[in-house]
Protein backbone atom coordinates (compact mmCIF):
# COMPACT_ATOMS: atom_id res chain seq x y z
CA UNK A 1 0.00 0.00 0.00
CA UNK A 2 1.30 3.41 -0.94
CA UNK A 3 1.11 5.99 1.85
CA UNK A 4 0.30 9.63 1.10
CA UNK A 5 0.94 12.37 3.66
CA UNK A 6 -2.02 14.76 3.87
CA UNK A 7 -1.38 17.35 6.57
CA UNK A 8 -3.95 19.89 7.72
CA UNK A 9 -3.52 22.68 10.23
CA UNK A 10 -5.90 25.61 10.71
CA UNK A 11 -5.37 29.27 11.66
CA UNK A 12 -7.48 32.38 11.54
CA UNK A 13 -7.61 35.43 9.21
CA UNK A 14 -9.79 38.33 8.02
CA UNK A 15 -10.36 40.39 4.84
CA UNK A 16 -7.05 42.06 5.45
CA UNK A 17 -3.59 41.30 6.82
CA UNK A 18 -2.82 40.80 10.49
CA UNK A 19 0.80 40.57 11.54
CA UNK A 20 1.21 41.28 15.23
CA UNK A 21 4.69 41.38 16.78
CA UNK A 22 4.20 37.72 17.68
CA UNK A 23 5.26 36.72 14.16
CA UNK A 24 2.01 35.03 13.16
CA UNK A 25 0.95 36.39 9.76
CA UNK A 26 -2.68 36.13 8.65
CA UNK A 27 -4.12 37.25 5.31
CA UNK A 28 -7.76 36.95 4.26
CA UNK A 29 -7.24 38.15 0.68
CA UNK A 30 -7.63 34.69 -0.85
CA UNK A 31 -10.66 32.54 -1.53
CA UNK A 32 -11.09 28.96 -0.36
CA UNK A 33 -10.87 27.76 -3.97
CA UNK A 34 -7.60 29.63 -4.58
CA UNK A 35 -5.91 28.13 -1.52
CA UNK A 36 -7.20 24.56 -1.91
CA UNK A 37 -6.17 24.46 -5.59
CA UNK A 38 -2.80 26.14 -4.98
CA UNK A 39 -1.87 23.83 -2.10
CA UNK A 40 -3.56 20.52 -2.83
CA UNK A 41 -3.98 20.07 -6.58
CA UNK A 42 -1.10 17.68 -7.25
CA UNK A 43 -0.10 14.17 -8.36
CA UNK A 44 -1.73 12.58 -5.31
CA UNK A 45 -5.21 14.16 -5.30
CA UNK A 46 -7.41 16.38 -7.46
CA UNK A 47 -9.73 18.75 -5.53
CA UNK A 48 -13.09 19.98 -6.82
CA UNK A 49 -16.41 21.46 -5.63
CA UNK A 50 -14.73 23.77 -3.10
CA UNK A 51 -16.91 25.86 -0.78
CA UNK A 52 -16.56 27.81 2.44
CA UNK A 53 -19.54 28.49 4.68
CA UNK A 54 -19.02 31.34 7.14
CA UNK A 55 -18.24 35.03 7.36
CA UNK A 56 -15.22 36.22 5.31
CA UNK A 57 -13.40 37.05 8.57
CA UNK A 58 -13.57 33.39 9.61
CA UNK A 59 -11.03 32.04 7.09
CA UNK A 60 -7.58 33.00 5.81
CA UNK A 61 -4.04 32.09 4.89
CA UNK A 62 -1.51 31.93 7.72
CA UNK A 63 2.25 31.80 8.04
CA UNK A 64 3.50 30.52 11.39
CA UNK A 65 7.11 29.58 10.66
CA UNK A 66 8.47 32.04 13.23
CA UNK A 67 6.06 30.91 15.97
CA UNK A 68 5.66 27.91 18.29
CA UNK A 69 2.48 26.77 16.54
CA UNK A 70 4.19 23.75 14.98
CA UNK A 71 3.17 24.36 11.36
CA UNK A 72 4.78 26.73 8.86
CA UNK A 73 1.85 27.77 6.69
CA UNK A 74 -1.66 26.87 5.61
CA UNK A 75 -5.36 27.65 5.90
CA UNK A 76 -7.01 28.78 9.13
CA UNK A 77 -10.69 28.78 10.00
CA UNK A 78 -12.23 30.14 13.20
CA UNK A 79 -15.57 30.79 14.86
CA UNK A 80 -14.42 34.39 15.34
CA UNK A 81 -12.21 36.87 13.53
CA UNK A 82 -9.04 35.14 12.38
CA UNK A 83 -6.97 38.34 12.31
CA UNK A 84 -7.29 38.47 16.11
CA UNK A 85 -5.34 35.23 16.41
CA UNK A 86 -2.00 36.93 15.80
CA UNK A 87 -2.18 38.41 19.32
CA UNK A 88 -0.58 36.76 22.36
CA UNK A 89 -2.36 34.50 24.85
CA UNK A 90 -3.25 37.49 27.03
CA UNK A 91 -5.62 38.72 24.33
CA UNK A 92 -9.28 37.65 24.53
CA UNK A 93 -10.34 36.46 21.08
CA UNK A 94 -14.10 36.88 21.02
CA UNK A 95 -16.20 37.78 18.00
CA UNK A 96 -19.91 37.11 17.59
CA UNK A 97 -20.38 36.77 13.83
CA UNK A 98 -24.10 36.03 14.22
CA UNK A 99 -23.64 33.15 11.79
CA UNK A 100 -25.52 29.85 11.85
CA UNK A 101 -24.22 26.71 13.48
CA UNK A 102 -23.76 23.41 11.66
CA UNK A 103 -26.04 20.37 12.09
CA UNK A 104 -23.29 17.82 11.42
CA UNK A 105 -21.03 19.36 14.05
CA UNK A 106 -23.99 19.80 16.39
CA UNK A 107 -24.78 16.07 16.15
CA UNK A 108 -21.48 15.34 17.89
CA UNK A 109 -22.50 17.19 21.07
CA UNK A 110 -26.36 17.41 20.94
CA UNK A 111 -26.21 21.08 21.96
CA UNK A 112 -26.97 24.34 20.11
CA UNK A 113 -24.17 25.55 17.80
CA UNK A 114 -23.29 29.01 16.53
CA UNK A 115 -20.78 30.75 14.24
CA UNK A 116 -19.80 27.66 12.27
CA UNK A 117 -16.83 27.95 9.88
CA UNK A 118 -16.95 25.06 7.41
CA UNK A 119 -14.55 24.28 4.56
CA UNK A 120 -15.73 21.56 2.14
CA UNK A 121 -14.32 19.99 -1.01
CA UNK A 122 -14.12 16.73 -2.91
CA UNK A 123 -10.84 14.93 -3.60
CA UNK A 124 -10.18 12.24 -6.17
CA UNK A 125 -7.28 10.05 -5.06
CA UNK A 126 -4.71 8.96 -7.63
CA UNK A 127 -3.61 5.79 -5.80
CA UNK A 128 -4.44 3.60 -2.82
CA UNK A 129 -3.00 4.83 0.45
CA UNK A 130 -3.62 6.58 3.75
CA UNK A 131 -4.98 10.12 3.71
CA UNK A 132 -3.21 11.69 6.64
CA UNK A 133 -4.22 15.11 7.92
CA UNK A 134 -2.28 16.99 10.58
CA UNK A 135 -3.87 19.84 12.47
CA UNK A 136 -3.73 22.10 15.51
CA UNK A 137 -6.93 22.97 17.37
CA UNK A 138 -7.09 25.96 19.73
CA UNK A 139 -9.72 27.67 21.86
CA UNK A 140 -10.45 30.45 24.31
CA UNK A 141 -12.70 27.96 26.17
CA UNK A 142 -9.52 26.62 27.81
CA UNK A 143 -9.14 26.19 30.73
CA UNK A 144 -12.24 27.72 32.37
CA UNK A 145 -14.89 25.71 30.53
CA UNK A 146 -13.29 22.26 30.43
CA UNK A 147 -15.97 19.79 31.52
CA UNK A 148 -18.85 22.19 30.86
CA UNK A 149 -21.46 22.45 28.12
CA UNK A 150 -19.49 25.33 26.57
CA UNK A 151 -17.42 22.86 24.61
CA UNK A 152 -16.64 24.20 21.15
CA UNK A 153 -16.37 21.38 18.65
CA UNK A 154 -14.49 20.74 15.44
CA UNK A 155 -14.24 17.75 13.12
CA UNK A 156 -12.54 16.38 10.04
CA UNK A 157 -15.35 14.54 8.28
CA UNK A 158 -14.65 12.19 5.37
CA UNK A 159 -17.43 10.67 3.27
CA UNK A 160 -16.55 7.87 0.84
CA UNK A 161 -19.93 8.51 -0.86
CA UNK A 162 -20.95 4.88 -0.47
CA UNK A 163 -24.03 5.90 1.48
CA UNK A 164 -22.56 5.04 4.88
CA UNK A 165 -22.33 8.72 5.82
CA UNK A 166 -19.55 10.97 7.11
CA UNK A 167 -16.85 9.73 9.46
CA UNK A 168 -15.02 12.05 11.85
CA UNK A 169 -11.32 11.13 11.68
CA UNK A 170 -10.09 13.75 14.19
CA UNK A 171 -9.41 11.26 16.97
CA UNK A 172 -6.96 11.12 19.84
CA UNK A 173 -4.11 8.95 18.48
CA UNK A 174 -4.67 5.24 19.06
CA UNK A 175 -8.25 5.71 20.25
CA UNK A 176 -11.76 6.28 18.95
CA UNK A 177 -12.21 9.34 21.20
CA UNK A 178 -12.79 12.62 19.30
CA UNK A 179 -10.38 15.47 19.92
CA UNK A 180 -12.41 18.07 21.86
CA UNK A 181 -11.96 20.51 24.73
CA UNK A 182 -13.41 18.04 27.24
CA UNK A 183 -11.20 15.22 25.94
CA UNK A 184 -7.85 16.99 25.46
CA UNK A 185 -6.83 19.30 28.28
CA UNK A 186 -4.53 19.56 31.30
CA UNK A 187 -6.38 16.73 33.06
CA UNK A 188 -7.11 14.34 30.16
CA UNK A 189 -4.73 13.31 27.42
CA UNK A 190 -2.45 16.11 28.59
CA UNK A 191 0.39 14.89 26.39
CA UNK A 192 -1.51 16.33 23.44
CA UNK A 193 -2.32 19.64 25.17
CA UNK A 194 -0.41 22.93 25.46
CA UNK A 195 -1.60 25.22 28.28
CA UNK A 196 -0.70 28.27 26.24
CA UNK A 197 -2.01 30.80 28.75
CA UNK A 198 0.07 29.27 31.55
CA UNK A 199 3.31 29.53 29.57
CA UNK A 200 2.46 33.13 28.59
CA UNK A 201 2.38 32.23 24.92
CA UNK A 202 3.40 35.07 22.62
CA UNK A 203 2.35 33.85 19.18
CA UNK A 204 -1.33 32.83 19.23
CA UNK A 205 -4.32 34.35 21.05
CA UNK A 206 -5.91 31.05 22.13
CA UNK A 207 -5.45 30.12 25.81
CA UNK A 208 -5.09 26.43 24.95
CA UNK A 209 -3.82 24.51 21.92
CA UNK A 210 -3.40 20.90 20.94
CA UNK A 211 -0.08 19.66 19.72
CA UNK A 212 0.11 18.85 16.00
CA UNK A 213 -2.20 15.83 15.70
CA UNK A 214 -2.80 13.36 12.85
CA UNK A 215 -6.11 12.33 11.33
CA UNK A 216 -5.90 9.36 8.98
CA UNK A 217 -8.25 7.69 6.53
CA UNK A 218 -7.52 4.66 4.31
CA UNK A 219 -8.31 5.58 0.70
CA UNK A 220 -8.95 3.53 -2.39
CA UNK A 221 -7.38 3.80 -5.85
CA UNK A 222 -9.18 6.38 -7.98
CA UNK A 223 -11.89 6.93 -5.37
CA UNK A 224 -13.54 10.30 -4.74
CA UNK A 225 -14.16 11.48 -1.18
CA UNK A 226 -16.02 14.42 0.28
CA UNK A 227 -14.06 16.28 2.97
CA UNK A 228 -15.72 18.60 5.48
CA UNK A 229 -13.56 20.48 7.97
CA UNK A 230 -15.51 22.56 10.44
CA UNK A 231 -15.39 24.34 13.78
CA UNK A 232 -18.32 25.84 15.68
CA UNK A 233 -19.18 27.55 18.95
CA UNK A 234 -21.28 25.39 21.28
CA UNK A 235 -23.93 26.78 23.68
CA UNK A 236 -22.73 30.35 23.15
CA UNK A 237 -21.33 32.42 20.29
CA UNK A 238 -18.68 34.32 22.22
CA UNK A 239 -15.46 32.48 23.10
CA UNK A 240 -13.64 31.72 19.84
CA UNK A 241 -12.04 28.49 18.65
CA UNK A 242 -10.15 27.61 15.49
CA UNK A 243 -8.23 25.01 13.51
CA UNK A 244 -4.93 25.42 11.64
CA UNK A 245 -4.48 23.35 8.42
CA UNK A 246 -0.94 22.83 7.08
CA UNK A 247 -0.01 23.05 3.42
CA UNK A 248 1.68 19.65 3.80
CA UNK A 249 -1.76 18.04 3.65
CA UNK A 250 -2.69 15.95 0.62
CA UNK A 251 0.90 15.84 -0.68
CA UNK A 252 0.93 19.63 -0.57
CA UNK A 253 4.12 21.71 -0.68
CA UNK A 254 6.44 21.91 2.30
CA UNK A 255 7.65 25.24 0.95
CA UNK A 256 5.14 27.78 -0.32
CA UNK A 257 6.35 29.89 -3.23
CA UNK A 258 4.95 33.47 -3.19
CA UNK A 259 4.32 33.99 -6.94
CA UNK A 260 4.95 37.63 -7.87
CA UNK A 261 2.43 39.12 -10.30
CA UNK A 262 1.07 42.58 -11.03
CA UNK A 263 -0.58 44.60 -13.77
CA UNK A 264 0.09 48.24 -14.59
CA UNK A 265 -1.72 51.16 -16.16
CA UNK A 266 0.30 54.05 -17.56
CA UNK A 267 -1.42 57.37 -18.20
CA UNK A 268 0.93 60.09 -19.42
CA UNK A 269 3.88 59.75 -17.04
CA UNK A 270 2.02 58.22 -14.07
CA UNK A 271 1.86 54.47 -13.45
CA UNK A 272 -0.78 52.74 -11.29
CA UNK A 273 0.01 49.19 -10.12
CA UNK A 274 -2.31 46.33 -9.15
CA UNK A 275 -0.57 43.73 -6.95
CA UNK A 276 -1.83 40.21 -7.78
CA UNK A 277 0.86 38.19 -5.98
CA UNK A 278 -0.04 35.50 -3.42
CA UNK A 279 1.27 34.15 -0.09
CA UNK A 280 3.95 36.81 0.41
CA UNK A 281 4.61 38.54 3.70
CA UNK A 282 6.74 41.36 2.29
CA UNK A 283 6.93 43.17 -1.05
CA UNK A 284 9.68 45.24 -2.68
CA UNK A 285 8.90 47.45 -5.68
CA UNK A 286 11.59 48.96 -7.92
CA UNK A 287 10.17 51.51 -10.35
CA UNK A 288 13.32 51.57 -12.49
CA UNK A 289 14.13 55.22 -11.86
CA UNK A 290 15.89 54.86 -8.51
CA UNK A 291 12.62 54.90 -6.57
CA UNK A 292 11.42 51.93 -4.49
CA UNK A 293 8.52 51.04 -2.19
CA UNK A 294 7.90 48.37 0.46
CA UNK A 295 4.12 48.80 0.40
CA UNK A 296 1.92 45.90 -0.68
CA UNK A 297 -0.26 48.33 -2.63
CA UNK A 298 1.95 51.34 -3.49
CA UNK A 299 0.54 54.68 -4.47
CA UNK A 300 0.60 55.74 -8.13
CA UNK A 301 4.15 56.58 -9.21
CA UNK A 302 4.99 59.56 -11.42
CA UNK A 303 8.08 59.55 -13.65
CA UNK A 304 9.97 62.82 -13.99
CA UNK A 305 11.56 62.14 -17.37
CA UNK A 306 10.52 60.21 -20.48
CA UNK A 307 12.26 56.91 -21.12
CA UNK A 308 12.01 53.13 -20.84
CA UNK A 309 11.71 51.82 -17.28
CA UNK A 310 11.62 48.25 -15.94
CA UNK A 311 9.21 47.97 -13.00
CA UNK A 312 10.04 44.98 -10.77
CA UNK A 313 8.17 43.38 -7.86
CA UNK A 314 10.03 41.00 -5.53
CA UNK A 315 7.98 38.99 -3.04
CA UNK A 316 9.22 37.19 0.09
CA UNK A 317 7.80 34.84 2.71
CA UNK A 318 9.26 32.47 5.34
CA UNK A 319 11.03 30.27 2.78
CA UNK A 320 11.01 31.65 -0.71
CA UNK A 321 10.95 34.66 -3.03
CA UNK A 322 9.84 35.45 -6.56
CA UNK A 323 10.31 38.31 -9.04
CA UNK A 324 8.18 39.71 -11.84
CA UNK A 325 8.94 42.66 -14.15
CA UNK A 326 7.19 44.81 -16.76
CA UNK A 327 8.83 47.28 -19.15
CA UNK A 328 7.12 50.67 -19.31
CA UNK A 329 7.79 53.23 -22.06
CA UNK A 330 7.19 56.77 -20.84
CA UNK A 331 7.16 59.35 -23.69
CA UNK A 332 8.27 60.85 -25.97
CA UNK A 333 4.96 62.08 -27.31
CA UNK A 334 3.55 60.28 -30.33
CA UNK A 335 3.66 63.48 -32.42
CA UNK A 336 7.44 63.69 -31.90
CA UNK A 337 7.76 60.05 -32.93
CA UNK A 338 5.76 60.62 -36.12
CA UNK A 339 7.94 63.52 -37.14
CA UNK A 340 11.17 61.69 -36.39
CA UNK A 341 10.49 58.20 -37.74
CA UNK A 342 7.66 58.66 -40.20
CA UNK A 343 5.29 56.55 -38.13
CA UNK A 344 3.90 56.41 -34.63
CA UNK A 345 2.52 53.64 -32.40
CA UNK A 346 0.03 54.31 -29.63
CA UNK A 347 -0.73 53.57 -26.89
CA UNK A 348 2.42 51.91 -25.63
CA UNK A 349 2.16 50.08 -23.22
CA UNK A 350 -0.80 48.44 -24.96
CA UNK A 351 -3.91 47.07 -23.29
CA UNK A 352 -6.63 45.98 -25.74
CA UNK A 353 -6.02 48.05 -28.85
CA UNK A 354 -2.89 49.07 -30.79
CA UNK A 355 -2.75 51.85 -33.40
CA UNK A 356 -0.07 52.25 -36.08
CA UNK A 357 -0.11 55.50 -38.07
CA UNK A 358 2.14 56.46 -40.97
CA UNK A 359 2.74 60.06 -42.06
CA UNK A 360 0.67 61.41 -44.97
CA UNK A 361 -1.38 58.21 -45.11
CA UNK A 362 1.39 56.36 -46.96
CA UNK A 363 1.36 52.56 -47.43
CA UNK A 364 3.41 50.39 -45.06
CA UNK A 365 4.12 46.79 -44.14
CA UNK A 366 4.15 45.57 -40.56
CA UNK A 367 5.12 42.48 -38.58
CA UNK A 368 4.76 41.80 -34.84
CA UNK A 369 6.59 38.97 -33.02
CA UNK A 370 6.66 37.93 -29.37
CA UNK A 371 9.94 37.63 -27.47
CA UNK A 372 10.37 34.00 -28.61
CA UNK A 373 10.25 35.12 -32.24
CA UNK A 374 6.76 33.75 -32.94
CA UNK A 375 4.83 35.95 -35.36
CA UNK A 376 1.46 37.13 -34.03
CA UNK A 377 0.48 39.66 -36.72
CA UNK A 378 1.57 40.60 -40.25
CA UNK A 379 0.16 42.57 -43.15
CA UNK A 380 0.04 45.66 -45.34
CA UNK A 381 -1.88 48.85 -44.66
CA UNK A 382 -2.24 52.43 -45.81
CA UNK A 383 -2.65 55.27 -43.38
CA UNK A 384 -3.72 54.07 -39.92
CA UNK A 385 -4.04 50.47 -38.67
CA UNK A 386 -5.89 49.41 -35.52
CA UNK A 387 -5.19 45.95 -34.09
CA UNK A 388 -7.23 44.27 -31.33
CA UNK A 389 -4.76 42.81 -28.82
CA UNK A 390 -7.07 41.70 -25.99
CA UNK A 391 -6.55 37.98 -26.76
CA UNK A 392 -2.75 38.23 -26.92
CA UNK A 393 -0.61 37.03 -24.03
CA UNK A 394 0.73 39.77 -21.79
CA UNK A 395 4.41 40.58 -22.23
CA UNK A 396 6.92 42.14 -24.61
CA UNK A 397 6.64 42.22 -28.42
CA UNK A 398 8.76 43.56 -31.28
CA UNK A 399 7.09 45.61 -34.04
CA UNK A 400 8.78 45.99 -37.43
CA UNK A 401 7.43 48.65 -39.83
CA UNK A 402 8.61 49.15 -43.44
CA UNK A 403 7.75 52.53 -44.98
CA UNK A 404 9.06 54.62 -47.87
CA UNK A 405 11.58 56.03 -45.39
CA UNK A 406 13.05 52.68 -44.38
CA UNK A 407 12.62 49.82 -41.90
CA UNK A 408 11.96 50.61 -38.24
CA UNK A 409 11.57 48.44 -35.13
CA UNK A 410 9.90 49.27 -31.85
CA UNK A 411 9.43 47.39 -28.57
CA UNK A 412 5.83 46.99 -27.40
CA UNK A 413 4.67 46.20 -23.86
CA UNK A 414 1.28 44.48 -23.65
CA UNK A 415 -0.43 44.83 -20.25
Amino acid sequence: MKNFLYTLAILASTPFISNAQSGLFIDTSYTAEQMIMDFFDNSCVTPSNITFNGSPVMMGYFEGANTDLGVNAGIVISTGDVTQLSQNAGFFATTANNADGDPDLGSLVFLPTYDAAVLEFDITVADTGDLEFQYVFGSEEYPEYVGSGFNDIFAFFVDDQSGSGMQNIAMIPGTTTPVAINNVNAGQNSGYFVDYEAIIGQHVAFDGLTTVLPATYASGNGATYHVKIGVTDVSDGIFDSGVFISTLSLCGPGLVNPPAQFSAQLIDNKITLSNQSRYATSWHWDFGDGTTSEERYPAAHEYTNPGTYVVTLTTHNYCCSDTYSLTMVVGPLATDELAENGFEVFPNPVRDELNIQVEKGMAFEYQICDISGRMVAKGEQQGTLTLQTGAWERGLYLLTVRTHSGVFTKKLSLL
